[in-house]
């Protein structure tokens, strides 16, 4: 069991939260694929997460060359090629030799450097310096934030299909599913005193 104070903990809990809620689909909410592809994490990693086992820790060193290379292979040029060192180097402002010693792991960017790479391969801030626990609370707070936009516009839609001008909660219902049932069930009611 991981240690409660991983920070992807709160927003897996909350996530898991939702699904069950929502009636929606685990394997596609918390697809460990995507979630790797958008924290540079391998797939074991995440996965190791979202079960809440211990998510291996990489030396700091290591963990940005891993990332800088996952970079490299899966943020392509607009031309569909892999950005070299000599163009990751111009777009930070350093030499392509600090590239290669980034990418070997010898060397560790300064926050303003990771910042400039993160930058160029249009990728959150912390991508290349966040813990593995970092990278996936992130991760999984964009994938809360998609599913509650959703559930929001969702409500929209039960709003114009039972004309409703508003609608207010006091210790709301979390999900659409929840609101859809006290609806369904506040039109039944009216319906059986008419």
């Amino acid at each position: 069991m991981t240690d409660e104070g991983d920070p992807h903990l709160k927003s897996l809990g909350l996530l898991e939260q939702l699904v069950e809620e929502a009636d929606l689909d685990w394997a596609t909410v918390l697809d460990p694929v995507p979630l790797s592809m958008s924290t540079g994490l391998p797939v074991g990693v995440v996965r190791a997460g979202l079960t809440r086992r211990p998510m291996p820790q990489a030396d700091f060193q290591q963990q940005v060359a891993e990332r800088l290379a996952f970079l490299r292979e899966t943020r392509l040029r607009p031309d569909g090629g892999q950005y070299s060192q000599g163009e990751i180097a111009a777009g930070a402002d350093v030499t392509p030799q600090w590239v290669g010693e980034l990418l070997k792991g010898r060397k560790v960017p300064s926050l303003e450097l990771a910042a400039r790479i993160e930058d160029l391969f249009k990728v959150p801030r912390g991508f290349l310096t966040a813990t593995p626990s970092q990278a996936l609370a992130r991760a999984l707070e964009e994938k809360l934030a998609d599913e509650q936009a959703r559930q929001l516009s969702g409500l929209r839609e039960l709003k114009e299909k039972y004309k409703l001008r508003s609608v207010a909660f006091r210790g709301a219902p979390e999900t659409l599913a929840a609101m859809q049932d006290l609806l369904n069930l506040i039109v039944d009611d009216q319906h059986e005193t008419r």
